[in-house]
């Protein structure tokens, strides 16, 4: 195989029973950037297809070439599968892989074996895990940023567009299995903006900010679902203890359940392919997807039913990491790649590193994209966002007015508590960060900042 897709002279798919995979032997591909998918298609409207046109838009925007990224396509998680894959990318001259989603990392599929098959050739930057080697980048996402945009949007719009019952608007979350980093922490920053809300409703020049009327603000409750908070990371009010399809009965049953829920008028599922699940349950409620755009994903099947998506930034997380490997980043025959990464996309994205204090404790600081520095070697945390326009009902413009009231210097700062303080400090007992004080911090590190803002970024 391998000396096969050396020997291409034309670019060509091939179909074996473990990959698929784009070689790049013309001008058509550009074949030192390739992504590796973890068993997906590049066209999944998820993962692959955002980081796979992320690595495109590099190519084009930033080293104006009219070409497309290399591209394998295992067909399972198998490690020796995976390590073909990499291997293959390696000898058809790839100087970076993209790595969109865990399982590369995930011991018994990808196992990290990326890092090691490139050492000594090029870097690897793996998308929503940790770095595990010196030539590896990690983008690790804060969800909870997301969770939070998505929560304040579902309020705006559903107060707007009278998406609530007899005065109340119950906004429900349910993580699929309990992971403070990757699950707990969207249900935080939403339950989070539920807390911001309540403390803001009363102010006018809030209200008149995003059109809410003053007397719906008043006479509309505004709560979260469950009556309770968890007592255990298990709770099936609050997790479905699995992210299989078809898995989430238990779960959804209690939410209807007037003795532990007011039924939401909006469901936010933080279990993988249980939001169908949420969909088809009851076609009352508004849905929110995660990590994508999922609305584009389920298209004319959930039609009018997302107001938005709680994503993560893959496309510009992509982009300036790749501009931070030191292929790129010191590339004599692009030498202007930081200085358009910059100037492009400082301001579309807040980045964050953890540093290890003398105490053994760590904290959060920010990231200057300017800064000629390689990241290989360590994580990028990288702001949350929303998903507008298309198939959401939220539209680009609320969203945008959303960004500038709640900036994304404002939410990384109660993201930077939250991971310190709680998920790399203390978890509180229930065994999961979904509890008072973690949502609480949130909201009031919030509004403490909405206080020291610029009146601009409130208008």
């Amino acid at each position: 195989m391998k000396k096969l897709l050396l020997s291409l002279l034309s670019t060509t798919i091939i179909s074996t029973s473990l990959t698929t995979v784009v070689s790049c032997g013309t001008e058509k591909h550009f074949g030192e950037i390739y992504l590796v998918t973890d068993a997906g298609k590049i066209d999944d409207k998820s993962f692959n297809q955002s980081a796979y046109e992320a690595g495109t838009e590099f190519v084009k925007e930033i080293l104006g070439k009219d070409q497309k990224i290399g591209y394998i396509q295992p067909e399972s998680t198998a490690p020796k599968t995976m390590k073909r894959a990499y291997k293959t990318a390696k000898s058809n001259k790839a100087k970076t892989l993209l790595l969109p989603g865990f399982h590369h990392a995930m011991p018994g599929e990808g196992d990290h074996q990326a890092a090691k098959v490139m050492e000594n050739s090029g870097s690897t930057i793996i998308l929503d895990s940790n770095s595990a080697a010196n030539n590896e980048i990690g983008v690790v996402f804060r969800g909870d940023v997301s969770g939070f945009y998505a929560g304040m949007a579902s309020i705006i719009y559903s107060l707007n567009n009278d998406n609530y019952t007899n005065n109340t608007l119950s906004l429900g979350a349910f993580g699929g299995i309990s992971n403070p980093a990757s699950v707990d922490n969207f249900i935080v920053g939403y339950l989070a903006s539920i807390d911001v809300y309540n403390q803001l409703k009363t102010n006018d020049q809030f209200l008149e900010n995003f059109n809410i009327d003053k007397d719906i603000a008043t006479k509309v409750t505004v709560r979260k679902a469950q009556n309770g908070w968890p007592k255990s990371k298990d709770e099936t009010t609050w997790f479905s203890n699995s992210f299989l399809i078809g898995q989430s009965k238990l779960v959804l049953d209690n939410l209807k359940d007037t003795s532990k829920s007011v039924k939401p008028n909006v469901l936010m599922p933080v279990a993988g392919s249980q939001t169908s699940d949420a969909i088809s349950y009851d076609n009352s409620w508004k849905v929110i997807g995660v990590d994508t755009d999922q609305a584009e994903s389920y298209g004319k099947d959930a039609e009018n039913r997302f107001i938005t998506s709680a994503e993560k930034d893959l496309k510009n997380s992509t982009i300036v990491s790749l501009a931070h490997t030191p292929e790129w980043m010191n590339n004599k025959e692009y030498p202007e790649i930081l200085e358009k990464v910059a100037l492009n996309y400082s301001d579309k994205i807040q980045l964050t590193k953890e540093v290890k204090k003398e105490d053994g404790t760590s904290t959060f600081e920010d990231i200057d994209i300017r800064a000629k520095e390689s990241w290989t070697g360590m994580d990028v945390w990288v702001n949350g966002t929303m998903s507008s326009g298309g198939a959401n009902l939220l539209d680009d413009a609320l969203a945008i007015k959303i960004k500038e009231y709640f900036t994304p210097q404002a939410l990384t700062e109660a993201s930077k508590i939250l991971f310190s303080k709680y998920i790399n400090g203390v978890i509180p007992s229930s065994g999961t960060i979904i509890a008072v004080e973690p949502v609480a911090d949130y909201a009031n590190t919030i509004i403490d900042n909405l206080k020291t803002q610029p009146e601009s970024g409130k208008e």
